[in-house]
């Protein structure tokens, strides 16, 4: 607990750069938007380590619910980009622990005389969990022969799928957070082919949909499977794109379409407004959140050129070789 304490407003010029603002009034709003968690029925003093630190400390005045636990890790998790979360409950209180314990927190310490409670001070008990260990939604890592997939999601839907190269650091925060939390990074870049730091990778305990969705596309990578049956959450996203995509998805295994293919689709077969949108349909396709689950590596230019895809051409390429012999052989 050294070096930890309150925010307080009078904080803002020296937090500045912490929260990477210009100004004392912008620091001042942000500590007031962004450092103070509140529930109707539950009150968390929030306190953050300094300087340059990523986490925060809540004192919970009550014993707290799974539900409500679970809102306070995505608030402050996916929202605010804390990396750690520590909760302060009295040393008693052996429902607040189970609660917390069920989350994925873990003891950290005992505070002594921490809380002040009917004219005594009690000891407490001092949780903590990261952003890797969050049960709730999580990342599992595929290796495979061009590089790593990585598959994100939560208890019952996958959200996003994105390809890593072998030795290269993640440009995705979440993902080298994570990736390095599980052992798969070394001296900053992602593990090279073959590495060992693979072979101890588990995905136990990892959300149950994010699990089928590694075993899915463990066997479409062995040829095992040609169509999956991973739930998926889409986000927001414009009603055209989202049209694109469901044309993607109809794309049988070992099969190719044009963008142009896709745009007469939409169309109803006008050429002069599938035309017009061809370069959209590209669009589309490199903003698929979820590629490999919608197929957006099946889709090519007219000319046969490998264009459009979000994990990059190498990739595209592999998942066209991988599927286009594999249909020869279903066909």
């Amino acid at each position: 607990m050294s070096g930890l304490r309150k925010v307080r407003i009078q904080d803002a010029s020296s937090c500045k750069k912490l929260f990477d603002v210009t100004t004392v009034q912008k620091a001042e709003d942000y500590i007031r938007d962004n450092l103070i968690y509140a529930d109707s029925d539950f009150t968390c003093g929030v306190r953050c380590s300094f300087p340059g630190s990523y986490s925060v400390v809540m004192s919970l005045i009550k014993t707290p619910t799974g539900s409500f636990i679970n809102d306070v890790l995505n608030h402050f998790f996916f929202k605010k980009k804390i990396y750690k979360v520590s909760v302060i409950i009295s040393s008693d209180d052996e429902i607040a622990e189970e609660v917390l314990v069920n989350e994925g927190f873990e003891q950290e310490a005992i505070l002594h005389d921490e809380i002040y409670s009917d004219g005594f001070f009690k000891d407490a008990g001092l949780f903590y969990i990261t952003l890797p260990c969050y049960k709730r939604y999580n990342v599992a890592f595929i290796p495979f022969q061009r590089g790593v997939i990585a598959v994100s999601g939560g208890m019952d839907y996958v959200d996003s799928v994105s390809f890593l190269n072998y030795g290269v650091t993640p440009s995705d925060d979440y993902l080298r957070l994570c990736a390095d939390y599980n052992g798969l990074i070394k001296d900053g870049k992602l593990c090279p082919r073959g590495g060992t730091c693979y072979e101890d990778y588990s995905t136990d305990g990892l959300p149950a949909e994010v699990i089928r969705a590694v075993n899915e596309i463990k066997e479409y990578l062995r040829k095992d499977r040609t169509s999956f049956d991973i739930v998926v959450k889409i986000p927001e996203s414009s009603d055209f794109r989202l049209a694109v995509w469901e044309q993607i998805k109809k794309i049988p295994y070992g099969y190719t379409r044009s963008y142009e293919d896709i745009a007469l689709e939409l169309t109803e077969g006008d050429k002069k407004k599938a035309s017009k949108l061809t370069r959209a349909v590209g669009h589309a396709c490199a903003e698929n959140p979820v590629p490999i689950i919608v197929p957006c590596h099946r889709v090519i230019g007219k000319d046969g050129k490998l264009v459009g895809f979000a994990g990059g051409v190498e990739f595209k390429d592999f998942l066209l070789t991988h599927e286009l012999f594999a249909g020869l052989l279903l066909n």
